[in-house]
């Protein structure tokens, strides 16, 4: 879906093309430090992990990439084979265990132990091995949280993601061209998928394999050429002003809002007003904006429309969607029906530093805890940043070792038994130990009273 009409050459290149003759073997379509990967090796590459994989009975392979490039392999190398590629939001050992039900076998640049036929992809095949039509119908899974806590499974048409391109090519796409695509966040995303691969790879610009963990690797990297960023308001906010001035093409962010100051310090440090982009993993992109003002309203892309039902919640309907999608934020329509403003979310689903967060989830590993019987979980802002708060009762166990302990030692200990479940902004950073959640008449929990404990 690529938007070819008679006549008219493509904006923008669907999977299926992406390793077609119509862009010369030499182009450059990855860097890594001074590496340089040409289209002609990714289709050596991609070849040659296709005729692993025939090998292999199994059809769900989970992927789980710190290298982009490498992950490019192996998506191509998946779908050409026929089998579906599962993408989870997370590369953790302890949970990838316990979601063992939702893969069959492993591609994979990371130790990852979990019990299945696995695959380590590398890259530099040499040779020409022929790869066959591309699938009909191809698609991929994506995870995510939903208002239960329990991750929820996403089925993404390949179509789809090749329609989105198609929608950001029709707004921006000269500003992508002859760029550089540069990173902070991770291709294991919708957001990053998107924007770091999808989009480079539709318009034939290269991207870095390796992610830009802080403002000084950006800095090194604008050696390449103009760069264009792809980031979110959690980098942007640790940008440092010590630091000289870049000329970035074009910045995006997206995972949520970032402040106007910040939008404004990052037009001074990064030589752009970033623009932001909203939208869901179920839905895809829904809409954008550029802080020129403060409260800036944000603007939907074209053909998407908003619509709000009887109990208030917004329903979203696009090119990208089969049917009309109900949503668990709170968006409020603009006078001008193109725009909206963005005012929180009605659930359980929080965002910290752009990782979508589910409070039920950590209050369930919280509970699973010997020393911990009954548990809340809280954001709390300070200082500009967010992060959680525990409300812990003890366990007959927990009151034992609590004796034994001062309460800083001992809520240490809570914090690293999380850490093989939980990512780090998922873990509290302040904690209250009480005799029992306070709840209203209702009998339901008092947050009033929850947050009053961190005044």
């Amino acid at each position: 879906m690529d938007r070819e009409t008679k006549g008219k050459t493509p904006l923008t290149l669907p999977m299926s093309r992406w390793l077609s003759q119509e862009r010369a073997p030499d182009n450059v379509v990855a860097w890594r430090g001074e590496l340089r990967i040409t289209l002609a090796q990714l289709r050596r590459d991609v070849a040659g992990l296709y005729h692993e994989l025939n090998a292999y009975r199994e059809k769900r392979w989970a992927l789980c990439f710190d290298d982009c490039y490498r992950f490019t392999v192996a998506l191509l190398a998946s779908l050409y084979c026929g089998k579906v590629p599962i993408i989870f939001g997370h590369q953790r050992e302890a949970i990838l265990q316990e979601q063992r039900a939702d893969f069959d076998a492993l591609l994979s640049d990371l130790p990852l132990m979990l019990g299945v036929p696995s695959l380590t992809v590398e890259e530099g095949a040499a040779g020409s091995a022929a790869l066959p039509d591309w699938p009909d119908a191809a698609s991929l899974v994506l995870y995510t949280s939903g208002s239960t806590g329990e991750p929820q499974k996403v089925h993404k048409p390949v179509a789809a993601l090749d329609e989105e391109c198609a929608l950001l090519a029709a707004r921006w796409l000269p500003q992508f061209q002859g760029r550089w695509i540069a990173a902070s966040v991770s291709h294991q995303h919708l957001y990053g998928l998107s924007f770091r691969l999808f989009m480079p790879m539709a318009c034939g610009v290269p991207f870095d394999a390796q992610l830009t963990e802080y403002h000084e690797q950006l800095i090194a990297k604008r050696q390449v050429g103009q760069l264009l960023f792809i980031s979110s308001p959690a980098w942007l906010t640790r940008l440092d002003a010590a630091l000289s001035p870049l000329d970035c093409a074009l910045v995006f962010s997206a995972g949520g809002p970032l402040p106007f100051a910040e939008a404004q310090r990052s037009l001074r440090l990064l030589g752009t007003l970033p623009l932001e982009i909203y939208g869901a993993t179920e839905t895809g992109i829904i809409g954008w904006r550029q802080q020129h003002q403060p409260e800036s309203a944000w603007r939907l892309f074209d053909g998407v429309t908003l619509q709000v039902d009887a109990q208030g919640l917004p329903q979203i309907d696009s090119p990208l969607l089969d049917a009309p999608l109900s949503l668990n934020d709170i968006l409020q329509p603009a006078a001008d029906t193109r725009y909206f403003h963005l005012l929180g979310r009605s659930d359980r689903i929080i965002k910290i530093e752009e990782k979508r967060l589910s409070l039920t989830e950590v209050e369930r590993r919280l509970r699973a805890l010997p020393a911990v019987s009954d548990a809340a979980v809280l954001p709390l802002r300070r200082k500009g940043r967010i992060s959680l708060g525990a409300v812990i009762v003890l366990s007959a166990q927990g009151r034992a070792e609590r004796q034994t302990l001062s309460e800083g030692l001992f809520t240490r200990r809570l914090h690293q038994a999380l850490r093989p479940w939980l990512e780090p902004v998922a873990l509290p950073r302040s904690w209250r130990i009480v005799t029992a959640i306070p709840r209203n008449p209702q009998g339901k929990r008092a947050y009033a009273e929850l947050q009053e404990l961190f005044l």
